[in-house]
């Protein structure tokens, strides 16, 4: 009798302990998923930050004078 006291409390512990980890553990996923989403939003906003910038060289080349923008080749080719 004592020893099937001490199988059934050991068999409780150990279940006990698996409803622990079980219930943990959707909060490693879910902690995961975050950090994913903020390296692709951290990705994202880099890459709209290159595009903004090349957006403005584009504005900057559409809106300048062609003599200009002539001239800044040019001195670009000496340089080189």
């Amino acid at each position: 009798m004592l020893v099937g006291a001490v199988i059934t409390l050991a068999v409780q512990w150990y279940g006990r302990r698996k409803v622990k980890q079980a219930m943990t553990a959707p909060d490693l996923v879910a902690r995961r998923g975050v950090e994913l989403l903020d390296n692709e939003n951290e990705r994202r906003s880099q890459q709209i930050d290159r595009l903004q910038e090349r957006i403005a060289v584009m504005e900057q080349i559409a809106t300048d004078p062609g003599t200009r923008t002539a001239r800044e080749i040019e001195r670009l080719r000496i340089e080189a």
